[in-house]
């Protein structure tokens, strides 16, 4: 669904996190790690509350588009 794929973008950058994806590295404390886990948690409990309520409720413009699709 691209209403909550951006649902769950716009809530982890309202966190400060950029994330299309996952991926640690040695480069990462602790605290970033424990940061990007509890910002994800926020985030996930905005995303449960749209599965309840409506994700039009939740979310800031429109949802995202596919990169590849006809006709872009």
């Amino acid at each position: 669904s691209q209403p909550f794929r951006t649902l769950f973008l716009q809530e982890t950058i309202k966190r400060g996190l950029l994330m299309p994806s996952l991926v640690v590295s040695f480069s990462h404390s602790d605290a970033d790690i424990d940061q990007t886990v509890e910002s994800i948690a926020d985030s996930l409990h905005i995303y449960a509350k749209a599965i309840r309520e409506g994700v039009d409720k939740y979310l800031v413009g429109r949802p995202v588009k596919p990169v590849f699709r006809e006709y872009n």
